[in-house]
């Protein structure tokens, strides 16, 4: 007996919810847990980092900024990742358009041409350009044998273009950020090591030139030396030493949310940005400083996992740039603070005051989730033997 439209149609509905019922139920809820608990911690710091007049509204645009990316994250978690390697092209024009308008058009704040007016709100376009980078060379990598010395030199040009444009800005941190990730994901591709090691020697060479023929500024040289020589960086090494002295009178339990710190008295700069770990040892002690950095690690085990996972190549690398990311910015940002690290002006994800950086942090967990959820979902689609 034949089926009719209607049967067909039927049949066609009932397997389509089970399949998304399927996906939903391998949605990978300590990635999500450990996201959420990440974010509300960063809404109650920027909260007790800011001073009594602009900490609440501080604790509200960081909760907009949340739910936001949490929006975004949504979609990006139910289309399938792979569709993205489609789209390759546009979506490096997409970073490309968003770096040049910064640069033609942006707004300056604290010396960094780095945001656009988007009506009542500032946008910070390098940001959102890290994960759309990341998905570039993921397909990139995906596609090709980068071993080869023609196509590591063509992903080389990929990544250099956007990296040259946010030095400009000049925005030296993102720039790191976009090298350390090339690196990393080059690496698990199967770039050769002598490539790797030739690119890093290259970019040493290239700021010592910097330097040496004064293409930096002065403020720029004091805060990648600054960890070096303290005592010789002028405000930098002020600040460094401000910070270092906050983690250290924090003890073992910190002071507490309402107690007198040494932001409060103004010795501690960009508080709730940069040196925001530094205010939180404050208040939380090492207790809290030791918690903090286990939900990262955390984290970043987590991302690890779904890459090890991943059913394929493009979804390895998609969550290898993540993870690196993350990793990148807590290594350095938390180094900053502790005086091992030069000061790039890197957020902490999820914790430092900031929007854009919140916004894509939440997201670039909405296309990791995507990537969890296809590998589960097809793992269980598999017969049991």
């Amino acid at each position: 007996m034949s089926l009719t439209r209607e049967d067909f149609l039927r049949r066609e509905n009932r397997k389509a919810q089970k399949e998304n019922l399927r996906l939903w139920r391998s949605m990978d809820f300590v990635l999500l847990l450990v996201s959420l608990a990440l974010s509300g911690f960063g809404i109650l710091a920027v909260h007790v980092a800011g001073t009594d007049a602009n900490g609440e509204a501080y604790a509200t645009i960081q909760a907009i900024g949340f739910v936001v990316g949490f929006l975004g994250a949504i979609p990006l978690a139910i289309i399938d990742y792979r569709v993205w390697r489609r789209f390759l092209r546009p979506i490096y024009g997409l970073a490309i358009v968003m770096l040049l308008a910064v640069t033609l058009m942006g707004a300056t704040v604290n010396g960094a041409t780095s945001w656009l007016d988007v009506g009542p709100v500032q946008v910070q376009p390098s940001e959102f350009a890290k994960p759309l980078m990341i998905v570039v060379l993921a397909g990139f990598f995906a596609e090709k044998a980068v071993g080869e010395h023609e196509v590591f030199l063509k992903a080389l040009g990929i990544i250099a273009v956007p990296g040259l444009l946010v030095l400009v800005q000049p925005d030296l941190g993102t720039a790191t950020v976009f090298g350390a990730v090339f690196l990393i994901m080059a690496y698990v591709a199967g770039a050769r090591l002598i490539q790797l090691l030739g690119l890093v020697l290259a970019a040493v060479v290239s700021g010592v030139l910097a330097v040496k023929l004064g293409i930096l500024e002065e403020y720029q040289v004091a805060r990648l030396t600054s960890f070096m020589n303290p005592e010789d960086a002028g405000t930098v090494g002020y600040q460094v030493a401000q910070s270092k002295m906050a983690i250290g009178s924090g003890g073992i339990t910190g002071k507490g949310l309402d107690a007198t710190t040494l932001a409060n008295l103004g010795f501690l700069p960009e508080d709730h940005t940069d040196f925001i770990f530094s205010n939180l040892a404050e208040r939380f002690g090492f207790v809290g400083s030791v918690a903090l950095i286990f939900l990262f690690f955390f984290l970043i085990w987590r991302i690890l996992h779904v890459a090890t996972t991943s059913r394929d190549r493009f979804g390895v690398l998609i969550a290898v740039g993540i993870g690196t990311m993350f990793l990148f910015h807590v290594l350095v940002n938390i180094g900053m603070t502790m005086g091992i690290m030069p000061v790039t002006g890197i957020p902490l994800p999820f914790i430092s005051y900031g929007r854009s950086s919140l916004v894509v942090s939440v997201m670039s967990l909405g296309l990791l989730q995507s990537v969890a959820m296809r590998s589960r979902s097809e793992v269980s689609k598999q017969p049991k033997v």
